[in-house]
């Protein structure tokens, strides 16, 4: 049986609607790489955001509960991080997340693990376990682009929150 889906993922391989399929990812690619270079969190979690939509609406079926729920999860996470990005600048009511996030487990560095942040762990999480499938290796290119433009953001929206709140950043955490 094993053999049998081996032979037919062969020859999936070498029909030309995968050679087709392979460069519209590497169009994606470099268009994720685009986004990335621009250095804009939002321009960046808009793209991830659509890209998460897009996966909710043509590929989520009724009834596969935990993909639904996973993509659900991701675009609350992303409204969340919108919201943070709206104020993250503004001393004054960005000091009321600083205050809301005081315990100790809830910082790192000496910034709040508010919910941008945690949406950004859990969206980088959730990458990170979709490269674990079987997927065709331009997907996997893709989807590790992704995260990788992921952290781009997080590391912009890390270092304007550093600036709001006056915390020093130590190297590991600037942006580059």
């Amino acid at each position: 049986m094993l053999m049998l889906e081996a032979s037919s993922v062969n020859e999936h391989r070498e029909a030309p609607s995968a050679a087709k399929l392979a460069d519209a990812r590497k169009v994606l690619i470099a268009h994720v790489k685009e986004i990335a270079a621009s250095g804009k969190g939002e321009w960046i979690i808009a793209m991830e955001r659509d890209f998460v939509a897009n996966d909710l609406e043509r590929y989520a079926k009724a009834d596969d509960k935990e993909m639904t729920s996973s993509l659900n999860a991701a675009l609350q996470g992303f409204a969340a991080i919108e919201r943070k990005h709206r104020i993250v600048d503004n001393k004054e009511q960005y000091q009321r997340v600083n205050e809301e996030f005081s315990f100790p487990k809830n910082r790192k560095q000496g910034l709040p693990l508010d919910e941008a942040r945690q949406a950004f762990a859990s969206h980088r999480a959730r990458l990170g376990n979709y490269v674990k499938y079987r997927l065709e290796e331009t997907e996997k290119q893709f989807i590790r682009e992704r995260r990788k433009t992921l952290g781009i953001a997080e590391k912009d929206y890390i270092a304007r929150q550093a600036k709001t709140l006056g915390v020093e950043l130590t190297e590991s955490v600037k942006p580059a």
